[in-house]
């Protein structure tokens, strides 16, 4: 009897052991550190981790979602006004504009198309870093409480009224969508020969 029970618990130690341990729910405000592991903000001062962003989107799996770096990557032209074209869509109003997610596969082709694009040069895009859409932008004004408390937390640059970024997002050959914070939400179409500022986001 002793020897059934023994190997009893032993199969049920191996079963156990099979089975994959989930990963934890990932929230807006969690801290995206080197090796891409996702930390919460009460627990990033005791890890020991180097932090390299913050969650600012997380998808219907809890598991994935986008965050912000944790400082500008400068300012720059979008492109060259008359040779800014890229082969992206054209969205011509806002209401079309904020559906456009997809700032990676945006900044893979700006990148691909030629080098006459400045800010799309200024994020480390070999690293999984990109210019956001406007979409990804818009997400991000709706959490900048939680995405500046964590910025505070780990010494990165908070976002303050009077920042506006360029998005990924194009408008026509020569305009592209902008977002600019004064209090209230704003984007804006503009002449993608002015510098305005980069920050850059990734997935994980």
């Amino acid at each position: 009897m002793k020897n059934i029970s023994l190997k009893k618990l032993m199969l049920a130690l191996l079963l156990t052991a099979a089975v994959p341990t989930l990963t934890a729910q990932v929230h807006v405000g969690d801290i995206l550190c080197e090796g891409n592991a996702i930390i919460s903000p009460a627990n990033y001062p005791s890890s020991g981790a180097t932090a390299i962003g913050v969650v600012f989107y997380v998808d219907n799996t809890g598991q994935h979602g986008w965050a912000v770096a944790l400082e500008d990557a400068g300012e720059y032209a979008w492109g060259g006004y008359g040779s800014a074209n890229a082969p992206l869509p054209h969205y011509n109003y806002t209401r079309q504009a904020v559906y456009d997610l997809d700032g990676y596969e945006n900044t893979r082709i700006v990148r691909e198309h030629n080098a006459a694009h400045p800010a799309f040069y200024a994020v480390d895009f070999e690293s999984g870093w990109y210019v956001p859409s406007i979409g990804q932008l818009n997400y991000l004004f709706g959490n900048l409480v939680e995405v500046n408390a964590s910025l505070r937390e780990v010494a990165g640059n908070q976002f303050t009224n009077g920042w506006e970024y360029w998005s990924s997002t194009m408008y026509s050959d020569n305009y592209a969508w902008s977002l600019k914070s004064s209090g209230e939400l704003n984007t804006y179409v503009t002449a993608t020969n002015y510098s305005r500022g980069v920050r850059a986001v990734r997935n994980f």
